[in-house]
């Protein structure tokens, strides 16, 4: 039992694992067009939930999707809404009798993938195998579950289990937030109930209670966001919520009230007992998606009123980047540099500090650049994650540029923070050597930053002659310094001159980066 217990859950990971690489980014891409209409949403949602087989995954990507302006909220609500349904989908597989078909599957699928063979398939064949081994490990449960009932400790800790349906129901949903999945749970209370070790109610109400235990996982991992993300999150709570608040009391209503109901429909279906269970999973997750549309709207109100967004919502973390999101390296890198540009466009702001001795401009730009510290921090950590693994020819080229990119970044933010809120508190008027100084560089980087966002070669060119040593913008700035106003004073100058070296650093780093995004453009 504990040898299948073991291979299930290292296929799943497996499986996870080489999904995530194989159809992350199609995931995202199809998500991103559940703008039409609630049905379309609805059915994309529940075929998501099937593929990724958690609703913590998919809550995740929506969150993503959601924070990039991808996903409208109300779409997205919808399309988690129904996601919970598809994830109860493998169950059905693997109740079904598939064990000699497995143990091929495991041999051909493990040598192909032990020898790295086919080389551009090696996820595919990772991905099969995974699901190979995830099956493997519940038939050898299946196959030595009814051995347990020769042990007198077991078979008295189950009978003891018999009629306590409460104590059932709880058990069930603590053990699913310590093994972090529902599907492994529910496929050990379906063993147990083929070997006769747990009767065919106490199996029902333990299912519930891995649904509410797949809530409180959802509910653990995201108790850290807010607003937006947070009311994504809080969703799929409400959901479980209100499946465990309608399906619970039915179930004892029918065992000690004696009304005939779920389990009275189920046992009219002569279905086996395995795949009645995994009827029960679907059904508890039906039903609940099916109260929740009905309150969708009222939920949606609700959520933005306990967690409105926040006005500083998205300026110290990152809005596209989600937890665990380098579990797909390809996608994750992709939305590193949307954080990249992000960040680029931030610096702009120190152009709009507060000008003149009476202003706070120390003080705004102590916490842009707090702000910016944070996201970049974060975004390092998952660089340093997408370090640790193994990564292709192409995905490994592409985190080198990442991490230099964001080195430079992180480099030009301190040199606009060291450099531009002094300027602007000794900037006294429009017609001084400073302003003339601050015009010419903001010029510049708006130049090279039109460059970054847009990617044209000829914005690239430009911001190239621009940026270069001896280029216009440097040329310019230098020209302001030696030609300053007739009524300039020496403080002003020196001043001016400080600014200037300044300026001559920031160019410098602005050419690198620009250098970086034209040798990211020819690969």
């Amino acid at each position: 039992m504990l040898a299948g217990l073991g291979l299930f859950f290292f296929g799943t990971a497996l499986l996870d694992r080489h999904l995530r690489a194989m159809a992350g980014r199609k995931l995202r891409d199809i998500f991103a067009g559940l703008t039409d209409n609630p049905v379309k949403a609805g059915w994309w949602g529940f075929c998501i939930g099937a593929i990724a087989q958690t609703a913590s995954a998919v809550t995740y990507l929506t969150i993503s999707l959601v924070n990039t302006g991808l996903l409208p909220s109300r779409r997205a609500l919808t399309a988690l809404n129904w996601s919970n349904p598809g994830t109860c989908v493998l169950i059905f597989f693997l109740t079904l009798p598939l064990n000699v078909f497995t143990a091929y599957v495991v041999g051909l699928a493990g040598i192909l993938y032990a020898f790295q063979q086919p080389r551009h398939y090696r996820d595919a064949v990772g991905f099969v195998f995974g699901i190979s081994l995830l099956f493997f490990g519940l038939f050898l449960m299946q196959s030595t579950g009814e051995q347990l009932y020769t042990h007198a400790w077991f078979h008295d800790l189950m009978l003891s289990a018999h009629g306590r349906y409460l104590l059932v129901f709880l058990v069930a949903t603590v053990l699913t937030v310590v093994a972090q999945s529902g599907n492994a749970v529910v496929l050990v209370t379906i063993v147990l109930a083929q070997s006769a070790l747990l009767g065919e109610d106490e199996a029902v109400i333990a299912i519930y209670g891995v649904n509410l235990g797949a809530t409180l996982i959802t509910h653990i991992l995201t108790l850290r966001l807010k607003g937006t993300a947070k009311q994504m999150a809080m969703f799929q709570v409400y959901y479980g919520w209100i499946g465990t608040a309608v399906l619970t009391p039915l179930f004892f209503l029918e065992v000690w009230g004696g009304v005939p109901l779920v389990m009275a429909g189920l046992r009219l279906l002569d279905f086996p007992l395995a795949q009645e269970l995994a009827l029960v999973n679907l059904l508890w997750c039906l039903v609940a998606s099916a109260v929740t549309l009905l309150c969708e709207r009222r939920i949606e109100r609700l959520l933005l009123k306990k967690y409105p967004p926040e006005s500083n919502e998205a300026e110290d973390r990152p809005r596209y980047l989600y937890p665990r999101c380098e579990e797909d390296p390809a996608a994750c890198l992709d939305l590193i540099g949307q954080e990249h540009r992000r960040l680029a466009g931030r610096l702009d702001r120190y152009f709009r500090l507060p000008a003149g001795a009476e202003g706070n401009a120390p003080e705004v730009a102590q916490q842009q650049h707090r702000n910016f510290e944070k996201v970049a921090e974060e975004i390092a950590q998952v660089m340093h994650g997408l370090m640790d693994q193994r990564q292709s020819g192409k995905n490994a080229g592409a985190l080198a540029r990442a991490l230099e990119r964001h080195d430079l970044l992180c480099a030009l933010e301190r040199e606009f923070f060291q450099v531009l809120p002094r300027a602007k508190q000794l900037l006294r008027g429009s017609d001084t050597l400073i302003h003339r100084t601050l015009e010419g560089l903001e010029a510049a980087w708006l130049t090279i930053y039109d460059a970054l966002i847009s990617q044209d070669p000829d914005d690239i060119e430009l911001a190239l002659h621009v940026s270069a040593d001896g280029g216009g913008a440097l040329a310019r700035l230098r020209e302001n310094f030696l030609d300053p106003a007739p009524d300039c004073c020496r403080e002003e100058q020196g001043a001016a001159l400080h600014l200037l070296g300044g300026c001559e650093r920031l160019i410098w780093l602005a050419n690198r980066l620009v250098v970086s995004a034209q040798d990211e453009q020819r690969d």
